[in-house]
């Protein structure tokens, strides 16, 4: 996602970023709503329900941008809120895939790929997060969550009504996603070299 798709989505975000300002919520509460979201959105997915899992999903989704934003606004941004929102985001990740994997778990060939798609995405996080481990910037690469998030969605609420839509979506993410690990690695690689 570029600086100016993210400049919108800020203003969009502005006014309920105000409403949480004045009633004190504190980013680390948003961030665990994100997460408690995310997990009931993988129990929702493991029964079936999937129009119920795709708005907890997007409710998730959106306190996942909020925390970010409130705690700059707040100005309570610090690596430790920075450390504990990334680690449940894997957890939040691994939630709804799970989900999606228990509901496909009686079809081998939709189970595996619901696994490889969360190897593939968890891949792009972990190689940022290793080469800015080692002083390298590492946000190159389409796929980023934002991206993998709109097609999570997709296979989510597309789910409902036809088996085909959760196999396309997840198939893309598992292509872009793979594809765009192997694009930061080349680029820290290169960067290595340099």
């Amino acid at each position: 996602m570029n600086d100016e798709t993210k400049g919108r989505l800020r203003v969009l975000l502005r006014p309920l970023v105000s409403l949480l300002l004045a009633l004190r919520v504190v980013p680390l509460a948003v961030t665990i709503a994100g997460l408690l979201l995310s997990m009931g959105t993988g129990i929702l997915l493991g029964r079936g329900r999937f129009i119920l899992g795709g708005v907890a999903l997007l409710l998730a989704g959106l306190c996942d941008t909020l925390d970010g934003e409130l705690a700059r606004h707040s100005q309570k941004a610090s690596s430790l809120g920075a450390f504990l929102d990334s680690s449940f985001d894997r957890v939040s990740e691994f939630a709804v895939f799970f989900g999606l994997f228990w509901h496909f778990r009686s079809s081998p060939r939709t189970a595996a790929l619901v696994f490889a798609a969360f190897f593939a995405s968890v891949a792009v996080s972990y190689v940022r997060a290793r080469a800015e481990g080692i002083g390298v910037e590492c946000k190159v690469g389409l796929f980023e969550r934002p991206v993998r998030f709109l097609f999570l969605v997709i296979a989510v609420f597309g789910a409902h009504f036809h088996p085909l839509f959760p196999k396309v979506a997840l198939s893309v993410i598992l292509l872009g996603a793979a594809c765009t690990a192997v694009q930061r690695i080349i680029h820290v690689l290169r960067v290595q070299r340099e």
